[in-house]
């Protein structure tokens, strides 16, 4: 299956489209499994892609979020203020990163979700957001970023592909076919390292170590945008710290098998996310 199909291929519609929020782009989608006996359904919070821009959306996820759904597993996608919409990248994006995230307790209010089972997992740049989500307690409090104590736990969080720690990515920039991704990250923030350190401290993964909560991360040996030390490094760190970290590198898969459940690489995918839950 060539990479590109899982974008090409018309996605499945979401059982449910909420609104988390008042903005146009604050909502998300529901795919919710079919339950018998007042059962529960162990959800992900998944978070798309597209290096933070305005150009890319959550559709294609939605044909992994419907393979979750038959599995037995709810989904919920987050749209979210990317940069070129009004608001987005710094802070705009992860307060909405954020607010989708923790809907999930009013969702759960409506639609039969399991809050005792819940994932985060995010592709490429959502791999980003997925575990800033996981280090948001330990942004400094003089960030406006900063939160109490989210009221929701998660069990683990998933990078398919991800971009998950920021400085990495622009240490690493010259290892990527698509060398603009330094400055992608750069514009999603507003300025490198050295000139905006506050936001790269309450933004960047990476800073916001020991994390604590569970890690995978999923890649293919062949992927022309994160390359394969970007996952190897952020493993090694996290390890001597005392995280848990297991790291999966898919031989011959490239940035979108990890998303594409018709690809040699879901089975290993689908064996991650399940173990995040729980």
């Amino acid at each position: 299956m060539a990479a590109q199909d899982v974008l090409t291929r018309t996605p499945p519609r979401a059982d449910y489209r909420v609104k988390y929020g008042p903005g146009d782009l604050q909502f998300g989608d529901l795919f919710l499994p079919s339950l018998r006996d007042g059962r529960r359904a162990p959800v992900v919070v998944f978070i798309h892609g597209g290096w933070w821009k305005n150009q890319y959306g959550l559709e294609y996820r939605g044909h992994l979020c419907q393979a979750l759904k038959h599995s037995g597993i709810a989904a919920w996608s987050i749209e979210y203020r990317r940069v070129g919409d009004s608001g987005g990248g710094w802070p705009g994006t992860f307060e909405d990163t954020a607010a989708g995230f923790d809907f999930l307790g009013n969702l759960a209010k409506t639609y039969p979700l399991d809050l005792n089972h819940v994932a985060v997992a995010g592709h490429s740049a959502g791999g980003h957001l997925a575990f800033w989500l996981a280090g948001r307690p330990n942004i400094p409090e003089s960030s406006p970023l900063h939160r109490p104590q989210p009221a929701l736990a998660m069990h683990g969080v998933v990078a398919l592909a991800g971009a998950v720690d920021l400085r990495l990515t622009i240490d690493l920039s010259g290892y990527f076919t698509f060398a603009h991704d330094k400055r992608e990250v750069e514009t999603f923030l507003g300025g490198s390292p050295s000139e905006v350190p506050d936001r790269y401290r309450a933004g960047n993964p990476g800073d916001l170590l020991p994390i604590t909560t569970p890690q995978w991360l999923v890649q293919g040996t062949e992927d022309d945008q994160i390359p394969p030390r970007l996952p190897d490094r952020w493993a090694e760190r996290g390890r001597r710290m005392g995280e848990r970290v297991t790291l999966d590198m898919i031989p011959g898969a490239d940035h979108f098998d990890v998303v594409d459940p018709e690809s040699r690489a879901w089975p290993r995918v689908q064996e991650a996310l399940r173990a995040a839950l729980g």
